[in-house]
């Protein structure tokens, strides 16, 4: 079961989790948002690591450590804006929910994952609408327990998410 936390604020200031997922793109470079906050914390060696796996798929997720930070057991590296010359940039609502399906494979029992809202800052996308996909995907039975704490970095975000726990 998945077990739902709400939380304002920087996500990397979470003391300590099993997975943090990290909204990029299909390049895999550290950039801004989210991932500079994740450049920042894990160190230079986390892009060295990322570039072994370029370019992925949208919606695709790969993992890496966190070499400055023990407290991050994984970092999950999901390809949310496409790099890829000719393509649409921005994700779609459906690259979501392939994110959420492809981070899903890489939890285990008793996890936990930090998750901000991916694909609303430079992406584009709608807030409520990407919450909704959070809400109905979390909503399902799965065998074992997950804590999943999901951040609104503004009070306004924290606001929206709300919804997912009624």
């Amino acid at each position: 079961m998945y077990k739902i936390v709400i939380k304002q604020g920087n996500m990397l200031k979470e003391k300590e989790a099993d997975f943090v997922v990290n909204p990029s793109n299909t390049e895999l470079i550290l950039g801004s948002g989210v991932s500079m906050a994740i450049n920042r914390s894990c160190g230079y060696e986390i892009q060295n690591e990322m570039d072994k796996y370029k370019p992925i798929k949208q919606g695709k997720v790969i993992a890496t450590n966190c070499p400055k930070n023990q407290n991050y057991k994984n970092i999950l590296h999901v390809a949310i804006m496409n790099y890829t010359k000719g393509k649409n940039k921005n994700p779609s609502l459906d690259t979501i929910k392939t994110a959420l399906e492809n981070i899903e494979k890489f939890l285990t029992p008793n996890s936990k994952l930090l998750l901000p809202l991916m694909g609303c800052g430079v992406g584009g996308l709608d807030k409520k609408e990407v919450i909704k996909i959070y809400k109905k995907f979390f909503s399902k039975q799965i065998e074992f327990d997950i804590e999943v704490v999901i951040y609104g970095y503004s009070k306004e975000d924290y606001e929206l998410l709300k919804i997912i726990n009624e």
